[in-house]
C-alpha cells in the first residue's frame, strides 16, 4: 500500500512538472517566432535604406538578399546574400540611417540566437524528448550572418 501510495505520489510530481517543462517550452517557440519577425523587419529596414542609395552595386546586392528571402526566409542562400550585402556596405556606405539600421539587425540577430539557444536547451532535456513536450514545433535553427558595424573597417 505505501509503494502505491509513493508511485502514485511521484508520477503526480512528474506530471507537474512535465506541464511545467511544456508550458515553458510553448512559450519559447512563440518567443522564438516574435523574434524571428523582429529579425525580418530589420532586415527589411536595411532594404529601405538601401534602396535611397543611389548606387547599382548596393541595390543589386539588397535585390538579391529580398528575392532569396522571399523565397525562404533565412535559409543558407539567404544568409550568405545579407552577409554579401553588408560587405558590400561596409566598402561604399557610411551613413548614419545605415549605421543605426545595423546595429538594430544585430541587435534582432542576437535576440534571435538567444532565444533558440534557451528552446534548444530545453529541447534538449530527457523529460523533453522522451514525453514529447515540444509536440509538434520544429526546431528553430541559428541564424548566422555578417551584420558588424559599417565603421568597423
Amino acid at each position: 500500500m505505501n509503494l502505491l501510495i509513493l508511485l502514485l505520489f511521484s508520477a503526480i510530481i512528474v506530471l507537474i512538472f512535465a506541464s511545467q517543462v511544456a508550458g515553458r517550452l510553448d512559450r519559447l517557440h512563440r518567443r522564438v517566432s516574435s523574434v524571428r519577425s523582429t529579425l525580418w523587419r530589420r532586415c527589411n529596414e536595411r532594404y529601405e535604406i538601401v534602396h535611397k542609395i543611389p548606387k547599382i552595386d548596393v541595390q543589386n546586392a539588397a535585390d538579391k538578399a529580398k528575392r532569396l528571402a522571399d523565397q525562404e526566409m533565412f535559409s543558407d542562400e539567404h544568409l550568405y546574400a545579407e552577409s554579401e550585402l553588408t560587405r558590400i556596405l561596409k566598402m561604399h556606405i557610411n551613413t548614419l540611417d545605415m549605421q543605426s539600421a545595423q546595429i538594430r539587425l544585430q541587435d534582432a540577430r542576437r535576440m534571435y540566437n538567444e532565444a533558440v539557444r534557451a528552446t534548444l536547451y530545453l529541447r534538449s532535456w530527457r523529460i523533453s524528448r522522451w514525453l514529447r513536450l515540444s509536440g509538434r514545433a520544429i526546431a528553430p535553427k541559428y541564424v548566422d550572418f555578417d551584420d558588424s558595424y559599417l565603421n568597423e573597417n
